[in-house]
């Protein structure tokens, strides 16, 4: 039976009920600046071959209309300030970006849900080299997902699953469902 419980804000609830059609753009476009702020800084401390830095000084370029030069002399938070607020369109940078605003301050939830489902993770990071995701049941990804939202904010499970979904919508096919029965759309 589908928790009452689970209520995230309307624009991450319209992406729910609907995952099939979220894309990284969409997810990206229903967080707040502040979300949006957390996954660039993250992006930014975890970039270590410096692409994440590069592209997002070009990206902030571009939309500002800005030579690159001058982008690459401000300060990391005005980078971010401005990165959260600008229609960035790189999907690959925003995907980094979102990815790391789970890793950087999320992990805890992620943890659980993983832990939940018996898949060996540290903290929330799943070791690729190490551990092979197969296609999750249904039915205990439901279970999972149900505690998983019993714990955390609504807003915050709702774009961690959204996340996975667009990582591999095979392997996490269970969290179709039980998106749009919690968010209305099944």
């Amino acid at each position: 039976m589908p928790s009452t419980s689970f209520a995230p804000r309307p624009a991450l609830a319209a992406l729910a009920a609907t995952p099939t059609t979220t894309t990284i753009r969409k997810l990206w476009k229903a967080l707040t600046p502040g979300e949006r702020a957390l996954g660039i800084s993250a992006a930014l401390a975890d970039d270590e071959n410096g692409w994440v830095k590069a592209t997002t000084r070009g990206a902030v370029a571009g939309a500002l209309r800005f030579r690159p030069q001058t982008v690459g002399t401000w300060p990391t938070t005005k980078l971010v300030s401005e990165a959260a607020r600008l229609p960035l369109d790189d999907v690959q940078l925003l995907s980094a970006y979102i990815v790391d605003l789970h890793l950087g301050h999320r992990r805890p939830m992620m943890a659980a849900f993983l832990d939940d489902l018996g898949i060996a993770n540290d903290n929330g990071r799943i070791d690729s080299e190490t551990t092979t995701v197969d296609q999750q049941d249904p039915a205990r990804v439901a279970r999972a997902a149900d505690l998983v939202a019993s714990r955390f904010p609504a807003d915050d499970v709702a774009t961690y699953f959204l996340t996975l979904l667009l990582q591999d919508q095979a392997i996490w096919s269970g969290l179709r469902d039980w998106l749009a029965s919690r968010a209305g759309g099944a």
